[in-house]
């Protein structure tokens, strides 16, 4: 079976809580080379470019079945999308051949992948890296893949079935849905509605201040968050009342707590409340930045 080893600039957001696991990774846009494969055939590589004219509308992109999508600034008035493409194989030549079939389906704004056009393909992967000019919009769903987005002033709805979502250092509007997965939220600003089910959520803010909201749930899932010590926006922490908590910075002391036999929510910073964030079945660690 061919194993997806990195899609870094996602993979490095929606790991697991390990703070020492989780350093952002710096990326060059729109390069193959970052995705590894291997696998228990021969495996070649391709890659295909294409573009989509912003004029289109909202960009709607999906990669096959366990492939992911990473969405990273671009500029001009154009989408620019990399493929990068790897098929396993009996042999090397059977393999690059299925890799060189792979081609992108394009209909308007929407963009899709089409199969190996060979029979003796074993295993076959594609991963998108989407580059989104300032002002854009992109609606990108995954089954069994990463989702994630980086450095974009855009709007992006964002849909992971099995897979994580990581959304670092974007502004704009993002809406996010994770099922049986984690998502990972890195900044200071935006307007983000963010929902897990059966997976953590970790969010890690940036600076003193959030300039917009941010409201981020999980059903069945921990929370960890990351706050500055000098954070000033008002952060809300809800939980059940049977959720553990771990806080391990001197806000937690300070802070507003109002516990009781449904829920226990912890407020923290000066200003009004900008950053909601709950978990109904999880444990809590909050730990300074």
């Amino acid at each position: 079976m061919l194993r997806t080893l990195a899609l870094a600039g996602c993979l490095a957001l929606a790991l697991g809580p390990d703070p020492q696991s989780r350093r952002p990774v710096k990326l060059e846009a729109a390069d193959c080379s970052r995705i590894n494969m291997t696998g228990d055939y021969e495996v070649a590589r391709a890659t295909l470019h294409e573009t989509v004219p912003v004029s289109a509308g909202r960009l709607d992109i999906q990669p096959e079945s366990n492939g992911g999508v990473q969405i990273e600034r671009g500029s001009g008035g154009v989408y620019a999308i990399t493929a990068c493409i790897s098929a396993g194989a009996r042999t090397y030549g059977d393999a690059q051949a299925a890799a060189d079939s792979v081609r992108l389906s394009i209909e308007g704004s929407r963009v899709r992948v089409q199969q190996p056009q060979t029979r003796d393909v074993r295993s076959w992967s594609v991963h998108l890296i989407v580059e989104v000019p300032d002002g854009a919009a992109v609606t990108a769903e995954s089954t069994n893949g990463p989702l994630g987005a980086t450095g974009v002033s855009a709007t992006l709805n964002l849909r992971a079935s099995n897979g994580p979502i990581g959304i670092r250092d974007v502004t704009g509007e993002v809406r996010a849905r994770a099922a049986n997965g984690p998502i990972s939220v890195e900044g200071s600003r935006g307007q983000f509605d963010v929902e897990t089910s059966n997976g953590p959520i970790d969010v890690r803010l940036n600076g003193r201040r959030w300039d917009g909201w941010l409201e981020a749930r999980a059903q069945n899932g921990p929370l960890t968050v990351h706050v500055p010590a000098d954070y000033q926006s008002g952060v809300e922490i809800t939980s059940s009342n049977h959720s553990p908590w771990s806080c391990r910075v001197a806000a937690c002391r300070s802070g507003y707590r109002d516990w009781d036999d449904r829920s226990r929510t912890l407020r923290l910073g000066s200003d009004r409340v900008v950053v909601r964030i709950s978990t109904v079945n999880g444990p809590v660690t909050i730990a300074e930045r």
